[in-house]
Parts: structure tokens; C-alpha cells; sequence
């Protein structure tokens, strides 16, 4: 760690979303963070090992889809940005990285494609790397699918649970490296249920009414159903929302809409947080990094709903609840015998 020089994160080697990760950026407090690394690895991976490695401030989070058959085929299916992170996990994935040149893209997606080549990678997996001042680094390689696999399928029209099948069947690739190019924007967003307003704090309840958007260039991938229950036993991600189209504008007002319509009643979530991110004018400009949202703490806090419209709200349901009030009535011919009592 001393080697590698400080600040640096200390990260569980068997790790994953963040668990156990910490920055130290004192070395009075190394020993100790060690410690409460390694103890957090054990506890939640059953692995104490740790990782060091150069600390980058304010970097971005650029990551490249790779697939290897076993017919000796790797190829690189473009890179996907996933600087909007809360907690050093992902909140909002998309393709292609406004950072990049077509130059930097080239070589950050072959330098991926050589690291899967050279460890005889068969699989889908992606290849990850911490990117500032127009140089990266590597990071770590997720040797599966990803949570982001559908942003990458919108922009090259790759079906790639069908490519990962096809290589578990001992087939080659459907596809070579020329066939594989980018068509438009897309960005995915996760839908959790959270309080983005009290840190991001995970919120359970029942599923009283869920509505999903739809329309054109909309795909939602949800692991929750009305009537259902969201509970502390699972990991608080309940759908994911992707938006593509043909430029990062486009699809950027394509899913305000859509995060508009999406309605979970019954426990709360981060759609309005991801509406604040999505209409801030440094998300708009492209201007992220991976600690955009603690440098700008006003998009997670949640803005006081206007009298106007909470009043408008409150009619709503009182309107609602008329129809509900008119069929629980007693039956009119049982009014005569019931006298003044009525429901």
C-alpha cells in the first residue's frame, strides 16, 4: 500500500458492488482500515484477501463488453459509462461514453479485448477501467453478464445471453469483431427502492400498484410484480429502465418520459432522483464522474411539492375514492327496513 502511494482504495478481492471498499488518504488510518477491510471481506465474501491500487480523483467509470468462444475468438462489443454511482455502485449505465474520442475508444476497447485474449477468456465479460486526464487504467475484469448488458444489446442490436449460450454449446461467435458497430445512444437506469433524499437509505413495502412505461426505445427489465412485496432480503435494485434512440439528447428526454410514468405505490423509490440527475445541466453536458452525486448533494434532496399541486393531488383522491364509497352502499330495496341507518 505504501508502495502504491496514497490516497488509495483497499478493496475485498472477492468483492463486488462496493462492499468492504474504502479510501485512505492518511496513512495513520491504514493499519486499521486494513483491518475493517479485511474483516468486511470475510464477513460478507468469506474471503479476507485485499487489493490496493493507484487512487484517481474524480475518474470516470468506462467498462468494455468482451466475448471469447472457444474456437479462439475474442472481439470487443464497444464500452459502456457507469460514472453515476452512489455508494461505488452504479446507478446509471450508457453507450457510448460522451468522454471519449473515437481514438481513445479504439484503444481502451482493444487493450480490453488483448486482456481477454491473453487469459484465453470464453464468455461473456467485461472488462473495466478507471479513465481521467485522457488516460486509463485497469480496474478489474466481471467475469459474467452484467446488471448493463441490455445498454450494450440497444446500441449494437446483440443478443448477448444468445452469444453466451452459443459459446456454453461449444459454437463459435454469430458475429466477428468488423460485424459488430454502434447505432445510437442508450442509457440504462436502475430503478431501486430507496430514499435518495435520506442517503440513499433502501425503503421496503407493499406493491400496491406498479406501472411500467413504454413507447418507443423503452425496454424494462423488472423483478417485481403488483401485489408482491419488497423486503430487506434482497438487494433493493426492482427494475431496470432502458432508453435508447438515435443521439444522447433523445434519449435523454425519452427517459425523463418514461421515469415519469413509472409508478410504484406502496413503497418508495429513486425515480424522482433519477428525473433531478437526468435534468441536471452537468449530467446534460456529459460532465460526470464517479463522485458526481457527492458533488452535488442538492439532486438527492427532495424539493418541497408546491401547494398547487399537492392540493390538485389531494382532490384526485378524494374524487377516487367516490366510486369506492357508492358500491359499498347497502342495496336500495333493504333502505325501507333499515330505517335512518345508512353506510
Amino acid at each position: 500500500a505504501l508502495q502504491v502511494g496514497l490516497p488509495l482504495p483497499i478493496k475485498p478481492a472477492a468483492g463486488g458492488g462496493g462492499k468492504g471498499m474504502r479510501i485512505v488518504r492518511e496513512a495513520s488510518s491504514l493499519a486499521a482500515e486494513i483491518e475493517r477491510a479485511r474483516s468486511e471481506g470475510q464477513r460478507y465474501f468469506g474471503d479476507g484477501r485485499l487489493y490496493v491500487e493507484r487512487y484517481i480523483e474524480q475518474p470516470r467509470h468506462i467498462e468494455v463488453q468482451v466475448l471469447g468462444d472457444s474456437h479462439g475468438q475474442v472481439i470487443h462489443v464497444f464500452e459502456r459509462e457507469c460514472s453515476v454511482q452512489r455508494r461505488f455502485q452504479k446507478i446509471v449505465e450508457e453507450s457510448p461514453s460522451p468522454a471519449l474520442t473515437e481514438a481513445l475508444r479504439r484503444s481502451i476497447c482493444e487493450t480490453a479485448a488483448g486482456i481477454a485474449k491473453a487469459a484465453d477468456y470464453q464468455n461473456a465479460g467485461t472488462v473495466e477501467f478507471i479513465y481521467g486526464s485522457g488516460v486509463f487504467y485497469f480496474l478489474e475484469m466481471n467475469t459474467r453478464l452484467q446488471v448493463e448488458h441490455p445498454v450494450t444489446e440497444a446500441v449494437t442490436g446483440l443478443d448477448l445471453v444468445r452469444e453466451q449460450l452459443r459459446i456454453a454449446s461449444g459454437l463459435p461467435l454469430s458475429v466477428s469483431q468488423a460485424d459488430v458497430s454502434v447505432r445510437g445512444h442508450a442509457i440504462e437506469f436502475r430503478l431501486y427502492a430507496e430514499d435518495a433524499a435520506s442517503g440513499f437509505t433502501p425503503t421496503t413495502g407493499p406493491v400496491h400498484v406498479l406501472s411500467m412505461p413504454t413507447g418507443e426505445g423503452v425496454r424494462v427489465d423488472a423483478g417485481i410484480r403488483q401485489g408482491q412485496q419488497v423486503t430487506s432480503a434482497f438487494d433493493p435494485m426492482i427494475a431496470k429502465i432502458i432508453v435508447s434512440g438515435k443521439d444522447r439528447e433523445e434519449v435523454r428526454r425519452r427517459a425523463d418520459a418514461a421515469l415519469a410514468n413509472a409508478v410504484l405505490l406502496g413503497c418508495k423509490t429513486n425515480a424522482g432522483f433519477l428525473r433531478r440527475l437526468l435534468n441536471h445541466p452537468a449530467f446534460i453536458a456529459g460532465d460526470v464522474h464517479t463522485g458526481f452525486l457527492d458533488a452535488h448533494p442538492e439532486i438527492a434532496a427532495e424539493p418541497d411539492l408546491p401547494a398547487v399541486q399537492l392540493n390538485a393531488a389531494l382532490a384526485a383522491a378524494s374524487l377516487l375514492t367516490q366510486p369506492i364509497r357508492r358500491d359499498a352502499e347497502a342495496i336500495p330495496a333493504m333502505h325501507a327496513a333499515m330505517g335512518a341507518w345508512r353506510n
